[in-house]
């Protein structure tokens, strides 16, 4: 396997997974902050059940939390590479 295949599947692998985690904690506090019964127990049926828009919105947090995790790892990775070229 080559540098940079191995780069970005670490960069999937780790962005991925710590960008779902902090997407999992932001969309939470967004069903917090927004005043849902239940809160942090609330399941995200009853989310959606409750306030739709909220719904959406936390569910595009927790899908941009990955895909904002893998790009911030390939653009600092990018930009170490650059800068030990030069």
């Amino acid at each position: 396997m080559d540098t940079n295949a191995r780069g970005w599947l670490v960069d999937i692998a780790v962005g991925g997974f710590v960008g779902l985690i902090v997407g999992l904690i932001a969309a939470v506090n967004v069903v917090i902050y927004t005043g849902i019964e239940g809160g942090y127990e609330a399941t995200i049926g009853e989310v959606f059940s409750e306030n739709l828009f909220v719904g959406l919105l936390a569910a595009a947090i927790v899908i941009a939390g990955p895909v904002g995790g893998v790009l911030t790892l390939r653009t600092l990775r990018r930009k170490r590479s650059s800068d030990a070229a030069t």
